[in-house]
């Protein structure tokens, strides 16, 4: 398989991924806003009618980011008949335990499933061809697919605990360290595997609604990449092209928000580049709140909940060093946008 359609088919799941995490991690984020006056209770977020309204509705539209994203990977693959049994896979990687990974997976597992049925029913009567789309692809692909996760979620899962295992191993070191490693892990695959082993923990640590410095790492480690993406697409314009320079506009939001995966699309197109610059200053930014002792009682929210931290203002400082260190390592690692496009010529 061409790296070019594998990029191709990933960034067909990521699209259309996106709007969903943006809804949905504003509506969020919205929660712990308005219930601001609920800090410290375990409720916090859900503490009051609308504000449960806005946090059901966001974790609902949250819910379907990995069954979009398996679904329309197996889309792009095999058409509309790959849609449900990507979709399907990808709700099963969600419940299962294999996450972002074995959505990602699946996604790209499903496609080719329902291609090699297409192959196995091509010699049916034409009398079949009708009911091919609405029973026979959706209904064997969908059972495929389901069968391909227990393998994919049996060897995923412990992943997924290991790395979570390895970054509760580190609460007893320097805040500072800790917040290096949790920052960092949060840029490493935008909302994979070891990004959520850090948000994971990070929210274990506010059992009992207190306010942890760990969360706070792990927001602003979440946050900075998008947000260093975006101040790169304004500084360094000949970095991107015309169609990166639009998607950084989102990115700001999408950083302020606190949804990592706004910077997938510039991670995938040239990752020897943007992850170590992204991964950078969300570790600076992480290390930072950790020495400045910042703590948050929210585990989403971003800038929605920066007025409900202690030492706010050095979550934002934090924050501004890790956004500023990725965009000059952007500019420092990346190609001119002309020499790219001139290379794929």
């Amino acid at each position: 398989m061409k790296s070019s359609n594998i990029y191709k088919h990933i960034m067909s799941g990521v699209s259309q991924m996106i709007p969903f995490v943006v809804a949905g991690g504003i509506m969020i984020a919205l929660a712990f806003l308005l219930d601001a006056g609920n800090i410290g209770a375990s409720d916090y977020g859900w503490g009051n009618s609308v504000a449960a309204w806005f946090g059901d509705t966001g974790k609902v539209a949250f819910g379907f980011m990995l069954p979009i994203l398996a679904g329309f990977i197996a889309y792009s693959i095999a058409d509309r008949p790959g849609f449900v049994p990507g979709f399907v896979g990808g709700a099963l990687a969600s419940n299962g335990g294999s996450g972002f990974l074995g959505a990602l997976l699946i996604g790209f597992i499903a496609g080719y499933i329902v291609l090699g049925l297409k192959q196995l029913f091509k010699g049916l009567p034409r009398s079949f061809r009708g009911i091919q789309p609405v029973l026979l692809f959706p209904l064997f692909g969908t059972i495929l697919a389901a069968l391909a996760m227990l393998l994919v979620n049996l060897i995923v899962t412990p992943i997924n605990e290991g790395l979570v295992d390895f970054l509760t191993g580190l609460e007893g070191t320097s805040a500072i360290l800790v917040g290096l490693v949790a920052g960092g892990m949060m840029a490493v695959d935008m909302g994979g595997p070891i990004n959520k082993a850090a948000y994971v923990v990070g929210v274990g640590t506010l059992a009992g609604g207190v306010s942890t410095t760990l969360m706070a790492a792990v927001m602003a480690g979440g946050m900075t990449p998008p947000l260093g993406i975006a101040l790169a697409t304004v500084l360094f314009k000949g970095k991107f092209n015309e169609q990166q320079i639009e998607a950084g506009k989102t990115n700001w939001v999408m950083g302020f928000s606190f949804i990592t995966e706004g910077a997938i699309p510039f991670a995938a197109a040239n990752p020897k580049a943007v992850l170590p610059s992204i991964i950078a200053g969300s570790a600076l930014a992480g290390a930072l709140v950790g020495l400045f002792g910042v703590a948050s009682p929210a585990p989403h929210g971003g800038l929605f909940v920066v007025p409900v931290m202690s030492g706010w203002v050095w979550f934002i400082i934090a924050l501004a060093a890790g956004t500023v260190l990725t965009a000059f390592l952007l500019k420092l690692l990346l190609p001119d946008a002309v020499e790219l496009e001139t290379e794929e010529e």
